[in-house]
C-alpha cells in the first residue's frame, strides 16, 4: 500500500484567522491576569514592596511572559494605573446604575452619595489612595498618575452627566457639586476616624446631602451662585 503523503505547512505560513484570534485572546487574558496581580500586590504588599518578579509569581506567569507584556516596572505601573482607573470607573458606574429606578429627585441624589461612599471604601479605591501617597516621594509614579487622572475625571463627569441628568441645566453648579462631593468624601474615606466612626460618617453624609440640595436649588444671587460662577 502506498504511503499517504503528509502535507506540511511552513512555520512562517499565515495562520488561520481562528488561530490568530485565539492567540490574541490568550495574550489579552495573560495581560489582564498580570494587571490584576499587580493591583492585588499593591493591596497586600504596598506599592514600595511590589516588584515585577512578585507580580509574575502572583499572576502565575513566567518571567518571559512578564517581560513580553511589560519589559520594565515603569511600563507595568503605567498599565496598572490605567487598568485601575478603568476598574474604578466600572465599579462606580455599576453601583450608581443599581440605584432603584423608582427613586427620583432628592432621594436619587442621596442614593448617589451612598453609592459613591461604598465605592470609596472598596479595595480599588484603597489601592488608588496607596498609589497617591507613594507618589509624593516617587516622581515617576507621580507623573504616571497625573497623566491619567484628568482622563479619569473626564470619564466620571461624563458618567455623572448621564446618570444624574437633572444636573445638566445647572452649569457650573454641577462642577461645584462634584468637587465638594469628591474632596469631602475622599477625605472621609482616607481619614482615620477611630472614635464613633460610623455615627460621624453618617452625620457627615447627611450634611453633605443637604449641601448638595442647596447647591441644586439656590438662586444665582446666593453664595453658591457666586462661587459656582464661571
Amino acid at each position: 500500500m502506498p504511503r499517504k503523503k503528509v502535507t506540511t505547512v511552513p512555520s512562517d505560513a499565515p495562520k488561520a484567522d481562528g488561530d490568530i484570534s485565539w492567540q490574541a485572546q490568550k495574550s489579552a487574558m495573560t495581560r489582564d491576569r498580570i494587571l490584576e496581580a499587580a493591583i492585588n500586590s499593591f493591596v497586600e504588599l504596598g506599592y514600595t514592596n511590589v516588584t515585577t518578579a512578585k507580580v509574575a509569581s502572583s499572576a502565575g506567569v513566567s518571567r518571559g511572559a512578564m517581560l513580553h507584556h511589560f519589559p520594565s516596572k515603569t511600563e507595568l505601573i503605567q498599565a496598572a494605573v490605567e487598568y485601575l482607573h478603568t476598574r474604578l470607573l466600572e465599579d462606580y458606574t455599576a453601583r450608581v446604575a443599581s440605584i432603584p429606578a423608582e427613586l427620583t429627585d432628592a432621594e436619587r441624589r442621596r442614593a448617589g452619595i451612598e453609592a459613591y461612599w461604598e465605592h470609596l471604601v472598596g479595595d480599588l479605591f484603597v489601592v488608588y489612595h496607596e498609589l497617591c501617597i507613594a507618589s509624593r516621594t516617587d516622581p515617576e509614579l507621580k507623573a504616571i498618575l497625573e497623566g491619567s487622572q484628568q482622563s479619569f475625571e473626564d470619564h466620571v463627569r461624563e458618567t455623572n452627566t448621564e446618570l444624574f441628568s437633572e444636573w445638566k441645566d445647572r452649569g457650573e453648579r454641577f462642577a461645584l457639586a462634584m468637587d465638594v462631593t469628591k474632596f469631602m468624601m475622599e477625605g472621609m474615606a482616607a481619614g482615620h476616624l477611630a472614635v464613633n466612626r460610623e455615627a460621624r460618617i453618617r452625620r457627615l453624609l447627611n450634611y453633605l446631602t443637604d449641601r448638595m440640595e442647596e447647591i441644586f436649588e439656590e438662586e444665582e444671587g446666593s453664595a453658591i451662585g457666586r462661587h459656582s460662577a464661571s
